[in-house]
């Protein structure tokens, strides 16, 4: 039992592929479009994941990329550049 990966636990989460992963989040998505309200908390955690995931892939891709920080947020349009 020690170190088992429960479905759907922060382990299994982070140790996943992609490929399962994506077909494990596709009938979680179907169903909060159905209105299942219990799905929404479950697709919450893959969508914090996939984020994960691809802000994990990018730092891999540009070590060196340093942070932009902008005066205004991300909506606004950048009149300085």
């Amino acid at each position: 039992m020690f170190g088992k990966k429960t479905k759907y636990s922060k382990k299994w989460f982070e140790n996943v592929s992609d490929e399962e992963f994506y077909a494990e989040r596709e009938p979680v998505r179907q169903a909060f479009c159905r209105g299942d309200e219990r799905a929404e908390g479950l697709l919450n955690r893959f969508n914090n994941e996939e984020i994960r995931r691809m802000n994990e892939k990018y730092e891999k891709e540009h070590p060196d990329a340093k942070p932009r920080h902008r005066e205004h947020g991300w909506y606004l349009p950048n009149d300085d550049d």
